[in-house]
């Protein structure tokens, strides 16, 4: 094979990974999406960012691997790549990937739950603490009252 078209073919192979790694991120982000609810504005923001930030390193792999020549080929491999790459692992990199962003947010939402008992606990102790204060108080006054009319 000559240099020029193993050097064509290496450029396919890329941009087919290229391809399979930007669907693998926009999994990612469906995954967090599905640990976190978002509003259709936060959905629709994260969108744009998110094709903003492929749109900018597609370039940058185009300009950087082929000098800024846009060849056809470039574009079914990146096509390719998402395509294989959402055949092959789409639904089952989204699953585990919600699996292992829920961890965190269990462990989270028990520690939170686990901090709340604790506070509710206190705020009833010291609440019974202050009424059996309180009626300590009140009956010592009262006690000392009707010893002082007593005296009189």
């Amino acid at each position: 094979m000559s240099a020029f078209i193993h050097h064509e073919l290496l450029l396919l192979l890329r941009t087919i990974a290229v391809g399979a790694v930007l669907l693998l991120c926009y999994d990612l982000l469906a995954a967090f999406r599905n640990v976190f609810a978002h509003s259709d504005k936060a959905v629709g923001t994260e969108d744009i960012l998110y094709w903003l930030c492929c749109a900018f390193f597609v370039f940058s792999e185009i300009y950087r691997s082929n000098e800024g020549i846009l060849r056809f080929f470039m574009v079914l491999g990146f096509l390719s790549g998402a395509y294989i790459c959402n055949r092959v692992l789409g639904d089952i990199f989204v699953k585990c990937c919600t699996k292992f962003m829920e961890i965190p947010v269990i462990i989270i939402k028990f520690l939170i739950k686990w901090l709340l008992f604790l506070v509710k606990r206190c705020k009833l102790l010291w609440y019974k603490a202050y009424k059996y204060a309180k009626k300590g108080r009140l009956a010592n006054w009262v006690i000392l009252r009707k010893g002082r009319k007593k005296r009189k």
